[in-house]
């Protein structure tokens, strides 16, 4: 790895006091250094020591892209006028020890690069890129992709308020906005050079880089100034960081977009074909980590059709999948089709509703949501209970944006039953008689009868929710059973007639 110039100059003022310094370019790349001797021709962007007194002559034929380094004693020594760069340092310390301390310098980040280099190309990760930057710039480092969505960080949490940023998300949305308004903090989409960003906005300033993807802007490469000082060699260091953080984001999305590609073209299967070999799917899921014994939840989500302010079932998709982990999102009819795997996700379903609670509402979406599973078989099944819980639950609760299957299972049962036969033909057929007696004579026999099942065969509960004496309501139930021809003591015969009374009201 090569220094810079203002790299080899904040290192060594860490080590020696310097009495002047002149740098014509603070990023010229300079390779490792020799001993000055006179008469030699210098090679270009190498750094020369001496301790010798120069002639001026010699400044002045200097190339542009050497560093010469002067070792002498004198505090008060000055450069001479000219266009060369050269740093003066007043030390006792011999041209030899200064020589040695500037290859050690080479080595430290040599062996930082390279260790970058092996994490690139041992499965590593992003977080152990910045886990090894840390000592280097003495700062929290983190990526994040353009909506300030944290992708990789180190040392971060120690800064608690900054960190805050990045996990709380109605704080993460306010400081979006801040920098996206602020001109000060905001680097063009093509840049590949670091910007700092001012302090008033979080109290701290930061050293912020685009990171490419495919010639696309996706990410950015930040340092917050913390435990140190942001220094100008901070700016090239960043630069090194960053491009060994492409490659392994390369590497990571072309992974990732394989395993997308593959997810999507088994659930694209899984809705559109009904005769699907599930033993196939199932080896695919599971080559791609999403295995049998995982368990899963189908959310389908519908866009406002009429033309409202609702987003598009693309757009949906896109969001599912970059704020979830282990989402698999695909539009189908319309509509977006996400399947999660709860396993991997590390979440319960009941956590998962309530993160996409808020996103439903603000999006003006309706949802429907199938019951959470283990295995492959039945995820086709899990899309039917989440359109079956969407398009009914839409019907009987048109004011909710939210339905699960469980909630709407027994009206489901009931239409499905109802289909063939309405209700009043599969019914119990003595109920009919009841119907028919209150219409003819008057009576309450059908609101008894109810009222007596819904409180569990209660008789002083009964009477008093309907505003009766207990022995007015006894002699009902007397007339109650000898009409049904029933003592009510049968647990099945109880239940056909709660599923009756259901079926009937289908028809109302």
């Amino acid at each position: 790895m090569q220094l810079t110039s203002i790299l080899l100059y904040q290192s060594l003022k860490e080590q020696f006091p310097i009495a002047d310094c002149r740098l014509l370019s603070k990023d010229q790349p300079l390779a490792r250094p020799y001993f000055y001797e006179k008469g030699q021709t210098l090679t270009g962007s190498h750094i020369y020591l001496t301790e010798a007194i120069l002639d001026l002559d010699l400044f002045s034929s200097l190339p542009q892209d050497v560093v010469l380094i002067i070792c002498q004693k004198n505090p008060a020594s000055v450069l001479p006028a000219g266009r060369f760069s050269c740093i003066l340092l007043s030390c006792d310390t011999s041209v030899i020890h200064v020589f040695n301390c500037i290859q050690s310098i080479f080595d430290y980040y040599e062996q930082w690069e390279q260790q970058l280099i092996h994490v690139c190309h041992t499965d590593g990760s992003l977080e152990d890129l910045l886990e090894l930057s840390l000592s280097v710039f003495k700062n929290p480092l983190w990526i994040s992709d353009t909506n300030f969505s944290l992708a990789a960080e180190a040392g971060l949490k120690e800064a608690a308020e900054e960190y805050e940023i990045f996990t709380k998300p109605e704080m993460r949305i306010d400081y979006m906005n801040a920098f996206h308004q602020d001109e000060a903090c905001r680097i063009p989409k093509d840049s590949r050079v670091p910007v700092l960003f001012p302090a008033y906005i979080t109290g701290h300033r930061s050293l912020n880089l685009n990171l490419f993807l495919d010639g696309r802007r996706e990410y950015y490469l930040s340092m917050l100034e913390w435990n140190s000082p942001v220094t100008e060699a901070d700016s090239y260091l960043l630069t090194v960081l960053a491009q060994h953080a492409e490659y392994l984001l390369h590497r990571i999305h072309s992974e990732s977009s394989s395993r997308s590609n593959t997810l999507q073209s088994t659930f694209q299967s899984i809705l559109s074909d009904r005769t699907a070999d599930y033993m196939g799917i199932s080896r695919i899921l599971a080559s791609v980590g999403w295995l049998p014994e995982h368990l899963y939840l189908c959310v389908l989500l519908q866009p406002n059709l009429s033309g409202g302010a609702s987003l598009g079932a693309k757009t949906i998709c896109n969001y599912m999948e970059t704020e979830f982990s282990s989402c698999c999102c695909l539009v189908f009819q319309e509509n977006a089709v996400a399947f999660f795997n709860l396993t991997l996700m590390n979440t319960e379903p009941e956590d998962l509703h309530s993160k996409l609670a808020y996103f439903i509402r603000d999006s003006f979406l309706k949802a429907g949501y199938s019951r959470s599973m283990k295995g492959h078989m039945n995820l086709r099944r899990q899309y039917l209970q989440a359109r079956t819980a969407l398009t009914l639950g839409c019907e009987i609760h048109p004011e909710l944006w939210i339905h699960h299957f469980s909630r709407i299972a027994l009206p489901y049962i009931l239409r499905q039953a109802s289909k063939v036969l309405p209700g009043p033909m599969l019914c119990h057929e003595k109920l009919l008689d009841l119907q028919e007696s209150d219409k003819v004579q008057n009576t309450e026999y059908m609101k008894t009868l109810k009222t007596y099942l819904d409180h569990n065969l209660n008789t002083v509960q009964s009477a008093k929710s309907l505003y009766i004496h207990r022995s007015t309501f006894l002699y009902r139930l007397e007339r109650i059973k000898a009409i049904l021809e029933t003592d009510l003591e049968d647990p099945d015969e109880l239940f056909y007639l709660n599923l009756s009374f259901r079926l009937l009201e289908l028809n109302r």
